[in-house]
C-alpha cells in the first residue's frame, strides 16, 4: 500500500460526517488509547438510552432471531462502532496471505484522516468509513426495495427455458455437433485416446446421417463424457474460437500448473458465443462463464491451496478439527447427525471443475481428478465400504448420510446400487440393534439420505431410465428401514442453467420418490439483484426446494468471484423475504419431501395461497474457514485496504460436536472490500446505487433451517397426495 497524506477534501468530509465525536478526533491531549476510551463511553451511552434491544443483542443476553431484525438502523452502526473499538489494534490470521497477521485500527486512521495527515489506507477504506459515520449521524438511511421493485429485478434475468436462450443454445449445439462430426471421422475424441465401440461411423456415411447420429448420441451420458473438453484449446474450439486472449492465457497457465480441465460438449453449448453486442441479455450466462474459466488468482494460489473447511483434513485413527476419530478419508464429519460419505468410486471425479470448487484442495492433492478410468473402484473398496458402515452403525447421533464426491451420480449405477444397498442394510442393523437396547439407551436411526450432485447443470443426460429404476427401488426399501426422506441434492447456482434437459432429468428424479432441492453458490455474478430470487422462481417451476444459498468459501484463489458477506444478508432481508412462507403452513410444508412425484404441484399451490413468487426454503449461509456453518456474524473490524474482518458465531439453532461448541466463534477476513465489490458489479452492468443500503449491513443473523427439511419419525410421516389438502388463501 501506498501511505499518503489525504487531501484536505478528505478530512474535511471526515469532519463533516461525524459532528458528535470530531473534538475527539482532533483533541491533542488525547492519546489513542484514550481516545478509544472515550468513543467507547460516547457508543455505549447512545446504544444503552436509545437503542436497548441492539445493546442487548451486542451483550448476548439476547440473540434471538426476532431480537435481531427488531434493531434499527443506527442499531447496528452503533454495534459495529463498539465492535471496532473493542478490537481496535487487535491482529488477525488472514487466510488470504496465507496466515500473515494484519491489523485492525480503524480508529486511529479515523483520527488520521480528520488530521489530514498521512495514513496507510487505500479509498476504499475510506468510502467504508464514511458509510459508517453517516449510518451513525442518520444521513444514511435503510430504505427497503418494494415488492414490485423485486420483481423488476427478477425480471431482468433470463432463464434456460426460455423461447430466445434456448434458439441460441441449440444454434451451438448444432455447431458442436458438427465439430464432433469431424472429430468422430478423424478417429478421435476431443481431445484424447482413439474413438472406440459404438461412437464410430460407417465407411461411406453423409454428413446429413452423421449429424442425425451424432446428435442422438448427444442424449447419452457416456458419450459427453468420452468428447468432454480436457484442455483449454478444445473448451475454446468448442466455444466457436470465441475465449478472449487473456482468459485463453490464464486457461493455459492453469493447465500448466496442473488444475484440470473438464468441460462436457452439453455444458459448452450453454455458453453465449456471440458478441456482446448481438446478445439480449449480455451478462446473462456469466455466473456460468465465471467457474468455467479460472482466475488468475487460483492459478497462482494452485499448489498451496488449504483446506478451508478443517474438518475436511482427514487422518485416520486422529480427531479432526471438530473432534471426530474417522476410519478412512471416506467420511468427513462437523455435526453429531450428519456424516458425509465420499465413495472410492468414480463419484470423485465431477461432470466439470467449477472454478469455486470446495474440494479444490482435493484437485489439488489428485486424489479427486477427471482419469475416469482410473478412478473406478480399488480392490480395497469394499473393505473400504465395510468400515465405514461400520462406523455409521455404532455411532449413537448419526440419522443423515450426504453420499458426495466430486460428484455421487458420477458412480455408475452398479457402484451407486452397492453403496446404497450397504447404507439399507446399515440402517436395518441399526434398528434391529435398538430393539435389544432400553428406551434410554438406543441409538438414533438413519432418517435421511442424500445424493449430492451437479450432474443436472453438467450432465443432465446422466439421469438414465436405469439410474431411475435403481433410485426408485431403494426410496421404496428406504420406507421400510425407517428412512423418511431420500433426497437429490443439486448444485445450481443461476436459472441459465435450468434447461429442457435438466427439467427433464428432474423430473425423472422426482418420480422416483426421490426429492430434489438445491444448493446455489453466491458469486459475485450471481449475487446481482433479484438473480437469485429469480432462480428460486425458476426452481419451483421444476419441483425443486431450495435449501442452501452458500457465500462463495475459500481465501485468495476465490478472491475474483466471492460476494461480501453484506450483500448476502441484503439479499436475504431484502429480496428473499417476498417468498417467506407463512408459519400457518409449516406443518403441510413438511410432508413435501415425502411427496416427490407431487412438488411441482405442491410448490405451486403454495405459492397461489400466499400470492408469493417463490418459497424461500433456504437459507443464507457460509460455510466457515474452520469447522460448522452460519450466517450468525458481527463485524469486528476492518483492514486498510478496506477488508471488513467479521466473527461468526455458530448456527445455535442445530447440535454440534462438543469441539465447536468450545471454539464458541471463528474469525474471517474478508478477501475484497464492499468498494471493489460494487466495482465487479458496475463492470457487469449493474447500478451501484441499487445496492446502497449494502455498507449498512456489517451483520447477520443465521436462519432456521425451513420444517419441510426436518426428518419425520416414521410413525409421524403424512403422505400427502395431489388431490387432497391445500393450503387456501
Amino acid at each position: 500500500m501506498i501511505v499518503k497524506r489525504w487531501p484536505s477534501d478528505t478530512a474535511e468530509l471526515i469532519r463533516a460526517e461525524a459532528p458528535d465525536i470530531v473534538e475527539y478526533l482532533l483533541d491533542d491531549q488525547l492519546d489513542d488509547a484514550s481516545l478509544v476510551a472515550h468513543l467507547r463511553r460516547h457508543y455505549r451511552e447512545i446504544l444503552e438510552l436509545d437503542y436497548p434491544g441492539a445493546w442487548a443483542y451486542h451483550r448476548g443476553e439476547s440473540r434471538d432471531e426476532l431480537s435481531f431484525f427488531t434493531i434499527s438502523w443506527r442499531g447496528f452502526a452503533c454495534m459495529r462502532m463498539l465492535d471496532h473499538l473493542d478490537h481496535e489494534g487487535e491482529h488477525f490470521a488472514d487466510g488470504n496471505l496465507h496466515g500473515r497477521e494484519v491489523m485492525s485500527e480503524p480508529i486511529a486512521n479515523l483520527r488520521r484522516l480528520a488530521r489530514g495527515e498521512a495514513c496507510d489506507v487505500t479509498d476504499d477504506f475510506v468510502r467504508d468509513v464514511v458509510h459508517l459515520l453517516r449510518q451513525l449521524n442518520g444521513s444514511d438511511v435503510q430504505v427497503l426495495p418494494s415488492r414490485p421493485q423485486v420483481l423488476n429485478w427478477m425480471a431482468r434475468h433470463p432463464s434456460g427455458l426460455d423461447d430466445d436462450v434456448i434458439a441460441w443454445r441449440t444454434a451451438n449445439r448444432e455447431r458442436i455437433i458438427g465439430l464432433l462430426v469431424e472429430r468422430i471421422r478423424a478417429g478421435g475424441s476431443a481431445p484424447g485416446p482413439k474413438t472406440q465401440g459404438r461412437y464410430r461411423f460407417e465407411d461411406g456415411t453423409s454428413d446429413v446421417r452423421a449429424r442425425k447420429q451424432v446428435r442422438a448420441w448427444w442424449r447419452e451420458d457416456r458419450f459427453q463424457l468420452r468428447f468432454a473438453a480436457r484442455s483449454a484449446d478444445a473448451v475454446n474450439e468448442y466455444l466457436g474460437n470465441s475465449v478472449d486472449a487473456d482468459t485463453l492465457r490464464i486457461m493455459h497457465d492453469a493447465e500448466g500448473r496442473g488444475i484440470p480441465v473438464f468441460a462436457t460438449p452439453y455444458f459448452l453449448s450453454l455458453i453465449d458465443t456471440r458478441p456482446p453486442q448481438e446478445r439480449e441479455h449480455p451478462w446473462a450466462d456469466e455466473p456460468l462463464r465465471s467457474y468455467l474459466f479460472y482466475s488468475r488468482d487460483l492459478v497462482d494460489e494452485f499448489g498451496s491451496v488449504n483446506a478451508w473447511e478443517k474438518e475436511d483434513v482427514v487422518e485416520p485413527g486422529k480427531p479432526n478439527e471438530a473432534g471426530y476419530v474417522l476410519p478412512s478419508h471416506t467420511i468427513h464429519r462437523r455435526y453429531p447427525d450428519v456424516a458425509i460419505f465420499i465413495p472410492d468410486t468414480m463419484g470423485r471425479a465431477c461432470g466439470g471443475l467449477c472454478a469455486y470448487c470446495q474440494r479444490m484442495y482435493d484437485f489439488q492433492r489428485g486424489r479427486f481428478n477427471f482419469n475416469l478410468a482410473e478412478l473406478r473402484p480399488a480392490r480395497r473398496w469394499p473393505e473400504l465400504l465395510r468400515e465405514s458402515m461400520e462406523y455409521f452403525r455404532s455411532d449413537p447421533d448419526l440419522q443423515d448420510i450426504l453420499i458426495t464426491g466430486g460428484d455421487s451420480l458420477m458412480s455408475s449405477v452398479v457402484s451407486l446400487r452397492r453403496i446404497l444397498e450397504a447404507v439399507l442394510e446399515m440402517a436395518a442393523a441399526k434398528r434391529r440393534d435398538n430393539a435389544g437396547r432400553a428406551p434410554g439407551e438406543r441409538f438414533a436411526e438413519i432418517r435421511r439420505v442424500r445424493l449430492g450432485t451437479k450432474l443436472p447443470v453438467y450432465l443432465p443426460q446422466r439421469v438414465t431410465a436405469e439410474l431411475a429404476a435403481m433410485l426408485r427401488q431403494f426410496a421404496i426399501d428406504a420406507h421400510e428401514v425407517g428412512i423418511t426422506q431420500c433426497v437429490v441434492q443439486t448444485h445450481i447456482s443461476s436459472a441459465m442453467e435450468v434447461t429442457p434437459d435438466m427439467t427433464a432429468a428432474i423430473r425423472r428424479l422426482l418420480e422416483t420418490g426421490w426429492a430434489v432441492t438445491n444448493q446455489s453458490v453466491f458469486t459475485v455474478a450471481v449475487s446481482r439483484r433479484g438473480h437469485t430470487a429469480k432462480l428460486r422462481e425458476v426452481l419451483g417451476d421444476i419441483g425443486v426446494l431450495p435449501y442452501y444459498t452458500f457465500s462463495v468459501k475459500g481465501y485468495h484463489e476465490n478472491r475474483e468471484m466471492f460476494a461480501t458477506n453484506a450483500r448476502s444478508t441484503q439479499e436475504q432481508v431484502e429480496e428473499k423475504s417476498i417468498g417467506r412462507v407463512a408459519t400457518r403452513h409449516h406443518n403441510l410444508l413438511r410432508s413435501f419431501i415425502a411427496n416427490a412425484p407431487e412438488m411441482p404441484e405442491l410448490i405451486d399451490s403454495f405459492r397461489l395461497a400466499d400470492q408469493i413468487p417463490f418459497l424461500a426454503t433456504d437459507r443464507n449461509m457460509l460455510n466457515l474457514p474452520g469447522v460448522g456453518k452460519s450466517n450468525s456474524f458481527r463485524t469486528i473490524g476492518i483492514t486498510s485496504d478496506g477488508r471488513r474482518i467479521l466473527e461468526f458465531e455458530f448456527d445455535r439453532t442445530r447440535p454440534h460436536s462438543a469441539v465447536i461448541e468450545d471454539m464458541g466463534s471463528v474469525v474471517a477476513v474478508e478477501s475484497k472490500s464492499i468498494a471493489e465489490y460494487l466495482r465487479q458489479l458496475e463492470a457487469m452492468g449493474e447500478d451501484p446505487d441499487e445496492y446502497a443500503n449494502l455498507w449498512g449491513y456489517s451483520a447477520g443473523h443465521v436462519e432456521r433451517r425451513c420444517p419441510v427439511f426436518e426428518p419425520t419419525p416414521p410413525n409421524r410421516m403424512t403422505l400427502l397426495r395431489a388431490d387432497v389438502q391445500r393450503p387456501v388463501p
